[in-house]
């Protein structure tokens, strides 16, 4: 998954929304009343997109946005245990107490994690979308697990080449879809 989506990709996505993997964001169904948490990649070329997607879901529930950004090349993945983008095994703990750090520094309780496609950091990883959207909810079912109380979405933003589109990543659909393509799912999401 390098600079441009193939079309085997975009196939997947396709059915990945299909399967309901992939969903429109409905952004009343995220409470963001008093901000969020934002993990995200650092991406340069996609990060004014991802960032002002949130800006225009906080419109809906705040006056002002308040979206406190813990960005980093690979965003929501570095976060994943035994993540593969990380040098080090144990790195990911770094990028997680930055996570407890920000919900103790903001009392915010709301965390969004972004995994983009295509990412830089995947692909020189050679991370397919499957394996992508696999760390992204590996790296929600941790923060949860360490956060007691704390509430945790994925987003998926896509970049077609002609426009961007983001994506919630629905847990539930991912454990049917992986079931059914042998695809391994994960716990606690």
């Amino acid at each position: 998954m390098a600079g441009r989506l193939s079309e085997k990709d975009l196939g997947l996505i396709l059915e990945l929304r299909e399967a309901e993997v992939l969903q429109d964001v409905k952004s009343h169904l995220i409470d963001q009343r008093n901000g969020i948490i934002l993990v995200t990649c650092a991406d340069g070329d996609r990060f004014p997109d991802i960032f002002q997607h949130q800006v225009r879901i906080q419109a809906d529930c705040r006056n002002d946005p308040r979206i406190h950004t813990l960005a980093w090349n690979g965003g929501a993945l570095a976060c994943a245990p035994h993540s593969p983008i990380n040098k080090r095994e144990g790195d990911e703990q770094v990028f997680l107490d930055q996570v407890r750090g920000a919900r103790e520094l903001k009392s915010i309780d709301q965390v969004v994690l972004d995994a983009h496609a295509p990412c830089g950091m995947a692909g020189h990883h050679h991370l397919s979308i499957e394996e992508v959207l696999a760390l992204q909810l590996s790296a929600k079912a941790e923060i949860k697990r360490l956060n007691s109380g704390i509430r945790a979405v994925c987003f998926f933003p896509v970049d077609y080449g002609d426009k961007q589109r983001t994506y919630f990543l629905s847990c539930q659909h991912w454990k049917q879809w992986a079931g059914e393509h042998g695809v391994p799912a994960v716990a606690g999401c």
